[in-house]
């Protein structure tokens, strides 16, 4: 597959760093990448800045193949840092701003990272004070806040990086999901396949040299490093950041920094349209809004693509797979609402029985797999690995239908939950809620919401005649550093749990439940 990759030009020997650092001349020095409130950070601007930063880190004992993590929001400080990582050879590993103690140490853990990068605080949140409760022993820089050596800052003053050979096929992230497994899963993913992602963007959503993207997702997750760190030097469109997401903010913004693509969650658009100034705010700029996530209603498209004005469609991905599937520039619109696109680039699919790992005959529902140049190597650790990727193709846990060339994902097999956008995995919540002296036992599932697209939902059974609240409940588990977006937001208290013969829950007896 390499060699067929490679022979269609869809892999070559140009690392990501050789595409920022030709991106100057290729765009323009002087052209904007990345917009952050009154910053305004040029492609030259983030050569310079970026290399500052490596010179900094290679200072401080970072070597290629060493991991830098970092729990940055949407700051321009967090794609600076991403490049300045990525030039020196190493490893960036994002953490979304959202988890906490738990999540960061377990990260930290396991990447065995040299240095971790927080801002001071974030949303009223100490992160300094998380990552010492983890027990971290490497360098802790901070952004915004703080002063001295170990500011991030002080990393802008060091001079000239080192000269570092980047190779295409080196690892270049570790990003985190969650999935049938309690702890978050690690997903390694090469220079190659990232720069061959965001090139493959440029037709699967037709980008064009004047465009402009509004990025209100996490630049920590998959969607949000492709399209808010990647894209600007790779391919020339500017992000503009956004650090807190606020429906009014995001209309003043798309009005006036004109912008022309939105790729996020329902929760985005949904957000946008209901909020009061809708109707008077100039859109006319936005000619795209693609969405993915959990629970893509084709009503919500049809209605984004009215109320924008604009081209409106569905778009599956992963982790483990940034971009699968898309509409097309000249699908049937109808098309672009109740399906969730078709194949980019050189990304092949299976339908598959999941019982017997037979294809299954078109138009039949089975499970996806995948497989294209942009897909991960695989799991950090090497045990996940079996169960996920069978002869080069990745298990993507979600069911589906393919007809006539378009996808249409209908449930998960996986056992998580989607929630703004965010991965939750039931099975951790689970094991938190069992501990807690209340609970005999519990099952977790998704409930389905307008906003959100999925919330979490707890079914409990009480160890004592008086049940816990779900008050009680959530302030239990954020002692136990669960992130606030996991913590259930509605809870049913029965007697038993539906189980087979075996004993496995009945998840999806509850599932239609609460639907």
């Amino acid at each position: 597959m390499q060699r067929w990759w490679r022979e269609r030009g869809a892999w070559t020997d140009e690392s990501l760093v050789d595409r920022l650092l030709a991106a100057p001349a290729r765009f323009g020095a002087d052209r904007v990448a990345v917009v952050d409130g009154g910053v305004r950070l040029t492609l030259g601007g983030l050569v310079e800045r970026s290399g500052r930063v490596a010179a900094a880190l290679h200072a401080r004992g970072v070597r290629p193949g060493d991991v830098v993590a970092y729990q940055l929001p949407n700051w321009w400080e967090s794609v600076v840092l991403a490049w300045g990582i990525l030039r020196l050879g190493a490893v960036a590993s994002p953490v979304t701003p959202t988890l906490r103690e738990r999540e960061v140490g377990f990260v930290l853990r396991c990447t065995g990272a040299r240095i971790m990068v927080v801002p001071e605080r974030f949303r009223g949140h100490d992160h300094v004070a998380t990552v010492a409760a983890t027990g971290f022993d490497g360098e802790v820089l901070v952004a915004r806040g703080a002063s001295g050596p170990a500011s991030f800052d002080a990393l802008l003053r060091e001079g000239e990086p080192p000269t570092v050979t980047v190779r295409a096929d080196d690892p270049a992230v570790v990003l985190w999901t969650s999935g049938t497994t309690s702890d978050p899963k690690g997903v390694v993913h090469s220079h190659q396949g990232l720069r061959h992602e965001a090139d493959s963007l440029v037709a699967g959503h037709d980008l064009r040299a004047d465009d402009r993207l509004l990025l209100p997702m996490p630049a920590t997750h998959v969607a949000g490093l492709t399209y808010g760190v990647l894209l600007p030097p790779c391919v020339g469109v500017p992000a503009v950041l956004m650090d807190v997401w606020d429906p009014g903010e995001g209309l003043a913004l798309l009005a006036a920094e004109r912008i022309t693509v939105m790729i996020s969650t329902p929760v985005f658009l949904r957000g946008m349209v209901d909020h009061p100034r809708f109707a008077a705010t100039d859109v006319s700029s936005l000619r795209l809004f693609s969405l993915g996530g959990a629970g893509v209603a084709p009503s919500m498209v049809r209605e984004g693509g009215e109320a924008f004005g604009c081209w409106c469609k569905r778009t599956y991905g992963s982790t483990e797979y940034p971009t699968l599937t898309t509409g097309r520039v000249g699908d049937d619109p109808e098309l672009d609402a109740t399906t969730d696109g078709r194949l980019i680039g050189e990304a092949e699919l299976r339908i598959v029985d999941p019982a017997t790992g037979r294809d299954v005959a078109e138009g039949e529902p089975g499970e996806i797999w995948a497989r294209g140049p942009e897909m991960a190597w695989g799991y950090l650790d090497p045990s996940l690995d079996a169960e996920a990727f069978v002869d080069g193709w990745f298990r993507t846990g979600d069911l589906a239908t393919f007809r006539d060339g378009h996808l249409r994902v209908i449930d998960r097999l996986k056992d998580i939950i989607i929630r703004g956008g965010e991965n939750v995995s039931a099975g951790e919540v689970e094991s938190l809620l069992v501990a807690h002296p209340g609970v005999r036992d519990a099952a977790v599932v998704a409930v389905p919401d307008r906003l959100m697209g999925e919330r979490v939902c707890a079914f409990v059974v009480p160890s004592g005649a008086r049940p816990p609240t779900l008050e009680e409940l959530a302030g239990y588990l954020a002692t136990r550093g669960l992130a606030r977006f996991k913590i259930p937001e509605r809870l049913e208290v029965r007697d038993d749990l539906p189980r087979t013969a075996s004993g496995k829950v009945q998840k999806a007896s509850l599932r239609e439940e609460v639907r």
